[in-house]
């Protein structure tokens, strides 16, 4: 399919006051948690994009400060994207904002993301140089396997540790940097209870632990710096080939 096909207009008409209620309720419960669990890269981007806490955020007015920031820009979309056309949009530095926001009584954990999930907890991180140059590098790489399933499940797995459930250590101090976390009250008290294992980032480790986007996590990874996440880039085609080829050794 082409990206046309998910590309939608935001109807903000279409909103009811429930959905700006669980807007409002959802960005109070997160903002509460900003200065203890969230790093500091995460919170100078959403310092500078200026949420609105009381109602859904306009996708074209987020759009305009993010890019007046950082040169990104978001697009309004149905829901999840290909694989091919997602990585494709980040290589053109283009986000794409799910439409939809989750229903009340999905406000501690919700199985699919929906626009506060990609707003509120992947957009600042759009405004990090360093975090950018991942994000676009990753996708440029990922954009020469596209066709191999394998090579892809490998990948998913990267970009999940990452953005999705990803915490750095500042200061001695687990922090959160990844999207699903931040936006998950549930997702947060399964990191921070103390049997939750917490890995050193590990590009091995990743590839070897699958996951399920629809349950709470099993296992963390913890970057030291976004520097360190960038750097991994460099020999992550080696070591996804080398994946690869035991996966093949096997069969």
């Amino acid at each position: 399919m082409e990206v046309k096909n998910y590309v939608i207009e935001q109807n903000y008409d279409n909103y009811k006051n429930e959905d700006h209620q669980t807007w409002s309720v959802l960005y109070k419960r997160q903002e509460d948690s900003h200065n203890k669990w969230v790093c500091k890269e995460y919170l100078n981007g959403f310092d500078k994009l200026k949420f609105d806490k009381n109602k859904i955020e306009v996708i074209a007015s987020v759009s305009e400060r993010l890019f007046a920031i950082s040169g990104w820009s978001l697009v309004p979309v149905s829901g999840l994207l290909p694989p091919k056309d997602f990585f494709q949009m980040l290589m053109q530095k283009r986000y794409p904002v799910t439409v939809s926001i989750r229903e009340p009584w999905e406000i501690d954990f919700s199985e699919q993301p929906d626009i506060f999930h990609d707003v509120c907890g992947h957009i600042p991180l759009l405004t990090n140089e360093r975090f950018v140059d991942f994000l676009t590098s990753f996708s440029a790489i990922s954009m020469k396997y596209i066709d191999n399933e394998k090579a892809m499940d490998l990948l998913s797995r990267v970009y999940w540790f990452t953005y999705e459930t990803g915490l750095i250590n500042e200061d001695g101090i687990f922090k959160f940097y990844g999207g699903a976390v931040i936006t998950s009250a549930e997702e947060m008290s399964k990191v921070n209870n103390p049997n939750t294992p917490k890995y050193p980032f590990d590009l091995d480790h990743i590839f070897n632990t699958s996951f399920n986007s629809f349950e709470l996590q099993n296992e963390y990874f913890v970057i030291d710096s976004f520097e360190n996440l960038f750097n991994c880039l460099e020999g992550l085609e080696q070591k996804l080939e080398c994946h690869l080829q035991n996966t093949l050794a096997t069969l």
